[in-house]
């Protein structure tokens, strides 16, 4: 992802994070950091979806993973978290952490098989009331 990709990324997160979308500055400063990866998947010109990885020493935090609703279920999102796994095994990585609404249960699973597992539970983290699971993923035993 690069600062010309806002523009068709931050619709996107509206439609899909409607009570709490990243802002465009959001956006700009999470581009404008070294340690953060990003990236977008296009398909003809229309935006998939995009990922987002931060890194901090020897761990990193999936900060999102989004799919535009006509592109759910197609394997993107695995796609986007297999590069994520990827990129973070490239930068030395020890563990992945991430936090997924405990309702979701397609990323929940999804995760699973990547070798998330849940560490901890954050009580009505989401503005909607919604508990966050936290999961954690340990680079030096899963494979990608």
């Amino acid at each position: 992802m690069r600062w010309w990709d806002i523009d068709v990324v931050n619709p996107l997160e509206q439609e899909l994070f409607p009570l709490d979308p990243w802002s465009i500055d959001q956006w700009w400063r999470e581009l404008a950091q070294l340690h953060n990866h990003y990236f977008v998947v296009e398909s003809a010109g229309e935006l998939c979806g995009y990922a987002g990885l931060s890194i901090s020493g020897s761990d990193a935090d999936i900060q999102t993973i989004a799919i535009a609703d006509s592109f759910q279920g197609k394997g993107i999102g695995r796609k986007l978290l297999n590069q994520l796994v990827a990129r973070s095994r490239e930068l030395g990585v020890t563990y992945i952490f991430l936090e997924v609404r405990s309702d979701n249960t397609s990323a929940l699973s999804m995760y699973s098989s990547f070798g998330f597992a849940e560490i901890s539970k954050r009580a009505k983290y989401y503005p909607d009331g919604t508990d966050a699971v936290i999961l954690r993923r340990d680079n030096r035993e899963s494979s990608p």
